[in-house]
């Protein structure tokens, strides 16, 4: 996980914590609440007024309304935000930005969304590169949140819009950040086609670079553009499985497959685990196979993770110490796992999404003749 996306996974753990907490309007004993000034809000660092934010955003004792919690942050990050800081701190404080204007837009703060699109434009001009292209793809992440919105014709004239403005900026590091985020957000056009020939649009622009990013850039482009079309045609899987011998892929032709791209550091992979040893243990006898695609960078994990947990199916590891180092990850665009594709008996892709309630649902369609197991509450130990 990148820099810019553990910073906003913290903000939002923030505001998970605030959303549970009481929403008192006067303390207890009915005196009225002292509301810190933020004159008085003077930290010796950034390191250490973040900190305080981030005690008084976390503080569920606090007799602050959540509103006021908020708005208190705000405006203690203004002054953070003078300070002298790394690039990473300021980054980080994007993100929280992003989060706590958000969270204030939803409990109904109209002008709010307003106010975080002003800000990220003035950091948009920040004179750190780094900083600049953040608050750039923050801007671009909240419109396209904004965009979801909109009638299809709509969402379908504005990402077209934003794809002709980044292929008319230089081939440079905030272009690429911008690309990819785009690229994350043609989902929303449900029409595979149009969606892929964006990726394959915005995959060009870089592919000409010398920069080894950008080329990588570019390749993971081509990669959102396979697996957006990858419904309803053949799937290419390759490699080794954890005995050393090659993976016959077309050996599983006639068979239904899942294939599943996961980590052992993954726990949202690793949940999924119990419903998919049920589904196993039922379908295997009639022509269900699972073929694990491991990105795993410690084959030794690896092995001792499956022995311990005894996972009956097929793991492919391509371990060369990369994180992302799969070639069928990187040739079909994974960047966020488990991912899980379910492949027909004619070697067809039927969904790109079996994970969770789906993967029953696809096996009762694929086995109408086999008796389903009874759903049960399970967790993986």
């Amino acid at each position: 996980m990148n820099s810019w996306c553990k910073c906003f996974t913290m903000a939002f753990l923030l505001l998970a914590t605030l959303a549970v907490s009481p929403l008192p309007i006067q303390a207890e004993d009915d005196k009225a609440i002292d509301k810190v000034d933020s004159s008085q809000f003077k930290p010796k660092t950034a390191e250490a007024g973040l900190a305080e934010i981030e005690t008084l955003l976390r503080d569920q004792a606090n007799p602050l309304p959540v509103n006021e919690r908020l708005t208190k942050g705000l405006e203690m990050m203004d002054v953070v935000w003078e300070l002298p800081s790394e690039t990473e701190l300021k980054r980080k404080m994007i993100w929280m930005r992003f989060s706590l204007r958000s969270a204030l837009a939803n409990m109904g703060q109209e002008d709010s969304i307003d106010l975080l699109k002003e800000d990220l434009k003035t950091y948009s001009q920040h004179k750190d590169p780094a900083v600049a292209t953040e608050a750039t793809d923050a801007l671009l992440v909240l419109e396209m949140n904004m965009v979801r919105s909109l009638e299809p014709g709509e969402r379908m004239a504005i990402i077209r819009k934003k794809c002709q403005e980044i292929e008319q900026m230089p081939a440079d590091a905030t272009a690429g950040r911008l690309a990819m985020t785009l690229a994350r957000n043609l989902e929303m056009l449900n029409d595979p086609q149009q969606a892929a020939d964006i990726a394959d649009s915005l995959s060009s622009h870089f592919a000409k670079s010398d920069d080894g990013d950008l080329k990588k850039i570019s390749d993971d482009l081509k990669g959102f553009s396979r697996m957006i079309n990858l419904q309803g045609n053949p799937m290419r899987v390759v490699g080794k499985k954890l005995d050393g011998t090659k993976l016959d892929w077309q050996s599983y032709r006639g068979k239904v497959v899942l294939v599943d791209f996961w980590a052992t550091w993954c726990h949202p992979c690793v949940a999924e685990f119990p419903q998919m040893k049920k589904m196993y243990k039922a379908y295997h006898p009639h022509g269900f196979e699972i073929v694990g695609i491991s990105l795993d960078r410690s084959k030794e994990d690896l092995d001792t993770f499956i022995a311990e947990r005894e996972i009956p199916w097929t793991i492919v590891s391509n371990v060369t110490g990369d994180e992302k180092s799969d070639e069928n990850a990187l040739y079909y665009g994974i960047t966020g796992i488990p991912k899980m594709i379910f492949v027909g008996k004619d070697g067809l892709v039927i969904s790109t999404d079996a994970r969770g309630e789906a993967l029953p649902k696809l096996l009762a369609e694929a086995f109408p003749d086999v008796e389903a197991p009874q759903a049960e509450d399970e967790t993986e130990n």
